[in-house]
């Protein structure tokens, strides 16, 4: 199914096939916030834009509201935004009886200034920058997350734990395992193909309860849109059939993290040639593919909160966890951070860093301004990594947890000019009151160390 164009879209609002029209825009974390307008309203006004709270551009997860942020505060009285809806954007919403969904770009109240903060416009910034320098940008996306046969009330009254998987054990590409739940698996697959969003493949992971579902390259803000969409998706359909998904990057002490494998690529203005191969090369990489990777190299250390912004985001890049943690590529190698794929046409990087919890615009605009940096300064890039990236200690290790990426993005000079300052600075207050609300907070794993033999 394609995306509406809008005389389609009026055609079903008068034939009485659509009536609700949800207009979303993309908060910090690369979640859907907005309102659900009625589609006759929607023609009348909304279609122009509508006007939202700045709140949702500072709070967290939980809507606790987050300090020290200048755009938005006590002091400027949580000023309005708009969000004007982008019409290219309009799709079916299947798994909601008579609705369409539409991504909104989020301005100041008047209408006349984007956002700098907003992630669908830091990424639409640096795409503009490539697409100046002659690049059209592609990706794609594997992300996992997790299935339980639970519900909000009673993750809640089971304090999240001893939550009951959808499956009891590692599935990691069992056939048998997709096909007793098909009941709910084909649900995800064919709603997101009816919404615009092409599935390439379903498969089982390695942790109890866990799926990979993997989206069809488009051009980059394309995959990023669908990406959130996808992403806001499952756990509404998951709900809906009495389950609850998880895309945490590490929910399990004892279970595999979730991914977000990060594929990208350059192409000509035309759209016809792959800039990132090139058959001779002792790599068969572009110098503009190499030099590419090399800023991706250089700056993934500093740019870790776009990859990793959580305190739980580093509890699955740790040894053995299936994920990386060293600053290192290759080609056929699960053990490094960045992996070089495909041939000729599918020539790609594959960024292994984020989890399945970040935010794909943040993570493509980061590896964007890094790899730009690296076109532009010509950066080139060390010998692949052959061997056990996580069994060698002389190679360098990407930051570890929250604290240590925040500290290198704070002393970064590059990254104000790479992507503007009020960009890091928002960010970066993000992640400091994440900081402070965990280290503020007493967990089970400090009751259960410590309460009855202190």
């Amino acid at each position: 199914m394609d995306k509406l164009e809008f005389n389609k879209f009026e055609e079903l609002v008068r034939i009485g096939e659509i009536d609700t029209v949800i207009v979303a825009a993309v908060d910090m974390q690369g979640k859907l916030f907005g309102k659900r307008i009625p589609a006759g309203y929607f023609i009348e006004e909304a279609k122009n834009g509508i006007h939202t709270c700045s709140i949702n551009m500072i709070w967290d997860v939980e809507l606790d509201i987050g300090d020290n942020f200048e755009f938005s505060n006590w002091d400027t009285g949580f000023q309005d935004m708009k969000a004007v809806p982008d019409l290219s954007t309009m799709r079916l919403c299947p798994w909601c009886d008579k609705t369409v969904l539409v991504l909104a770009d989020l301005h100041n109240a008047e209408g006349d200034t984007i956002l700098e903060i907003a992630p669908r416009n830091i990424l639409k910034k640096q795409l503009e920058k490539a697409k100046q320098m002659g690049y059209q940008s592609f990706a794609a996306s594997e992300i996992e997350f997790y299935i339980f046969r639970e519900t909000p009330d009673s993750i809640r009254e089971k304090s999240f734990a001893n939550l009951k998987p959808l499956f009891g054990y590692p599935d990691d590409y069992s056939i048998y395992r997709l096909t007793v739940d098909d009941w709910f698996l084909s649900q995800l697959v064919r709603n997101l193909e009816a919404a615009a969003i092409p599935v390439e493949a379903l498969k089982g992971e390695w942790g109890m309860g866990q799926i990979e579902l993997n989206l069809r390259y488009s051009e980059a803000l394309e995959m990023a849109d669908r990406t959130a969409i996808y992403k806001n998706g499952i756990k509404e359909m998951a709900v809906l059939n009495e389950l609850m998904a998880t895309f945490m990057a590490r929910p399990h002490t004892n279970d595999s993290g979730s991914s977000c494998h990060t594929h990208f690529s350059f192409w000509d203005k035309d759209g016809k040639q792959n800039l990132f191969w090139d058959p001779e090369d002792e790599y068969q990489l572009s110098t503009v593919g190499r030099h590419f990777l090399g800023g991706i190299m250089a700056l993934a250390p500093e740019f870790m909160i776009f990859y990793a912004p959580y305190i739980n985001s580093y509890k699955r890049l740790k040894d053995t966890a299936g994920a990386p943690n060293t600053l290192t590529w290759g080609f056929d190698n699960r053990t490094v951070s960045i992996r070089c794929a495909g041939k000729e046409g599918g020539r790609r990087i594959e960024n292994r860093i984020p989890g399945a919890d970040a935010n794909l615009y943040l993570v493509l605009a980061a590896m964007l301004a890094s790899g730009l940096y690296g076109i532009e300064e010509k950066i080139d890039i060390p010998n692949p990594y052959l061997n056990n990236a996580y069994a060698d200690p002389n190679v360098k290790k990407l930051p570890s947890n929250l604290v240590e990426a925040v500290s290198l993005l704070e002393k970064s000079e590059l990254a104000p000019k790479l992507m503007g300052e009020a960009v890091i600075n928002h960010y970066l207050t993000a992640a400091k009151n994440e900081i402070n609300r965990f280290f503020s907070s007493v967990t089970d794993w400090e009751r259960k160390k410590y309460f009855e033999f202190i």
